[in-house]
């Protein structure tokens, strides 16, 4: 059975982070686009934990930003391993 080649980008937006050789994570920006992911995370994030006032809630309100936390470190994580080089 022959293995599928896994598709490089051809502008990767991530670089592996030096020293992690054998890690799956550490992503280093090293483009604009990949800056701009980085700042949307924690913008998304910010925004979330100001929206829900994590600080003055009950249970039920920092339990919706933890769904937002997880939900947008996934789908931010999955962007990375994607559009990153040498993979």
């Amino acid at each position: 059975m022959a293995k599928k080649k896994k598709k490089v980008s051809k502008s990767p937006w991530f670089k592996k982070r030096a020293g992690a050789p054998n890690h799956k994570w550490g992503f280093i920006p090293i483009n604009w686009k990949g800056w701009v992911a980085l700042l949307l995370l924690i913008g998304v994030n910010v925004f979330s934990a100001q929206y829900f006032d994590i600080m003055n809630s009950p249970f039920i309100e920092v339990s919706k930003f933890l769904v937002v936390l997880l939900f947008s470190l996934v789908v931010f994580v999955l962007i990375a391993k994607k559009k990153t080089e040498g993979r």
